[in-house]
């Protein structure tokens, strides 16, 4: 079972100054799904053809001999032959409503979290349960830890929506673990220029290297006040050097960096690497003998480089935080450290402030890491123990690479979403009944026919019976070169065209012809063709054939029987 990809560059995009966490897994998602999948034609769903083409030269990169294809939103209904639609985040509400237009049975939608402590990852959560998601549907967790916020989030708007409404059935989609994913043999790939890097960088023999890889952000990410005071203790004992190979939004953070590494580790050999070079990150990979995050952020939900840096064969020292708690075994691929945060209830000012906007989102999530206790003490005696103990740390680290190849490997995670899809398929077409004419019209509650939701505001209702004639005096040339005019708004729908209201003016000739008439006559002219006859005594003429610009439409549902109808007035 496959799944047609929601794709759009920005989302896989890890070349740009400022590429986040989502990014790198994006791109790693997409890449190896390129690589891995079950299917040689993957499916790319885009904005239009210049994405599609994007999207078929990016799988072709990885995999040359596929034959990828894209579905663009106009098409949307070709889906129900995918049987599923994955996107790069979690689902969101108008994902399940533009379904509604073709059924709720006619794909699952599954997506994946990253960020969930942002106003708009919560919003678009709690909204899902007001939308029309289905039990086949999905957001993969990145850790147990994600599963648990995002059921957090559910279980409040399902009690205020039975507080409110007095709801008592809510309809969840599926809420799977399933971890982000790592190439394990290009990460073990990185250690074999070891000797190479560490000179590089002029590392001599016997020197104790740490590295910490990621985005340089004490109020977003990871605070490094933890890991410099730990390492300086080290570096009573040991000869240390400290790689930093990451990234700063701006040149004050940097400054930041460099002020605390001054005050808080003077005693330690620093190393400030450019992390959004590939070939500096390889370097700073090969020189390292241990990794390093001490995450202590609420904006992080799983962490994808420790288990990089397992794959590549190095001990971790990491927080006991967030999806570090699935991924580090303490005491087995390297150390957990003990984390403490401030108790439920606590931080419900910061969570106003921030939802007023009177703290802008940066300084809601630095506020809340200042609540965030990690024990010094641990972290300090986790460097010890391996700084003191090679073999210690080559044990820690095979152990660290086994468990990456066995459970973190990109296409052990591939395997998992195709599994996953196809028990959402499995439960989209359980005991599935013959739709009723309800459940095939086309319903999203926000997105009504404009001509019921605004029916009120002409004077008239339609009727098939209106009768369309010729202006006399007006004569073909005419009428093309009053169609040719902007204002005219032919382009204004694919639908129509100037040659079709040509043929319409010309079976308007003599006594004039009805709607239905008019209908009858051009049946190929769109999918299908329907009109709800009402007060059948009104006459309405063009005053001219340019009035005929003037459209009644509604929503075309591609690929069935659908609501539309066209009549000139």
């Amino acid at each position: 079972m496959t799944a047609a990809i929601h794709f759009e560059a920005e989302a896989y995009d890890v070349t740009h100054g400022k590429a986040m966490g989502r990014h790198f897994a994006g791109h790693g998602f997409l890449s190896a799904f390129a690589r891995h999948s079950s299917h040689d034609a993957p499916v790319g769903y885009v904005g239009n053809a210049k994405a599609g083409g994007e999207f078929c030269d990016f799988i072709k990169n990885f995999r040359p001999e596929s034959s990828p294809r894209f579905i663009v939103p106009a098409k949307a209904g070709a889906l129900r032959q995918v049987g599923c639609l994955f996107t790069p985040s979690p689902i969101n509400a108008a994902q399940t409503w533009q379904r509604e237009l073709h059924g709720p049975r006619s794909w699952s939608l599954c997506g994946v979290n990253h960020t969930l402590s942002s106003a708009r990852a919560m919003d678009g959560l709690t909204s899902l349960l007001a939308a029309a998601v289905q039990p086949w549907d999905a957001i993969i967790c990145t850790s147990t830890a994600s599963r648990a916020v995002i059921e957090t989030l559910f279980a409040g708007q399902e009690d205020h929506l039975s507080r409110r409404l007095g709801a008592t059935r809510f309809i969840r989609p599926q809420l799977p673990v399933i971890p982000l994913g790592v190439d394990c043999e290009a990460q073990a790939r990185r250690l074999e220029r070891r000797d190479e890097a560490r000179s590089s960088l002029g590392v001599e023999p016997g020197d104790f290297v740490v590295l910490f890889l990621g985005r340089l952000s004490f109020h977003a990410k990871a605070n490094p006040t933890p890991m410099y005071l730990a390492l300086e203790r080290l570096a009573r004992r040991h000869r240390v050097v400290l790689i930093e190979c990451g990234w700063t939004a701006n040149d004050q953070i940097a400054q930041a960096f460099s002020e605390a590494r001054a005050k808080l580790c003077p005693s330690v050999r620093s190393i400030v690497l450019d992390g959004r070079i590939n070939d500096v990150r390889d370097t700073a990979w090969a020189a390292a003998d241990v990794f390093c995050s001490l995450s202590d952020n609420i904006q992080e939900t799983f962490g994808l480089t420790p288990i990089e840096a397992m794959a590549a064969g190095l001990p971790v020292v990491v927080t006991d935080w967030d999806g570090y708690k699935d991924t580090v075994r303490n005491g087995i691929d390297g150390f957990a450290v003990p984390t403490m945060a401030a108790p439920p209830g606590s931080g419900q000012r910061l969570a106003t402030r921030h939802a007023l906007e009177v703290d802008t989102y940066d300084s809601y999530i630095g506020q809340a890491s200042t609540a965030v206790a990690v024990d010094i003490d641990a972290t300090a005696a986790a460097f010890e123990r391996l700084a003191a103990d090679p073999d210690l740390r080559r044990r820690m680290g095979a152990n660290g690479a086994a468990r990456a190849r066995e459970r973190f490997d990109w296409k052990v995670i591939v395997r998992a979403y195709e599994e996953l899809w196809r028990e959402l398929s499995a439960l989209r077409n359980a005991r599935q009944e013959a739709p009723s004419p309800e459940t095939m019209r086309g319903f999203w509650s926000a997105r009504p026919d404009p001509f019921e939701l605004f029916a009120s505001f002409p004077s008239l209702p339609f009727s098939s019976q209106y009768v369309v004639s010729q202006v006399p005096g007006i004569d073909e040339t005419e009428v093309l070169e009053r169609l040719s005019l902007k204002a005219s708004l032919v382009s204004a729908s694919p639908d129509i065209s100037s040659d079709f209201l040509r043929a319409v003016w010309k079976l308007a000739a003599g006594q004039g012809a009805t709607v239905q008439d008019v209908l009858a006559a051009h049946r190929d002219s769109s999918p299908a063709l329907t009109v709800k006859a009402s007060d059948p005594k009104v006459d309405l003429h063009f005053l001219d054939p340019s009035d005929a610009s003037s459209i009644i439409e509604s929503i075309v549902r591609s690929g069935k029987p659908g609501p539309l109808f066209r009549t000139m007035l």
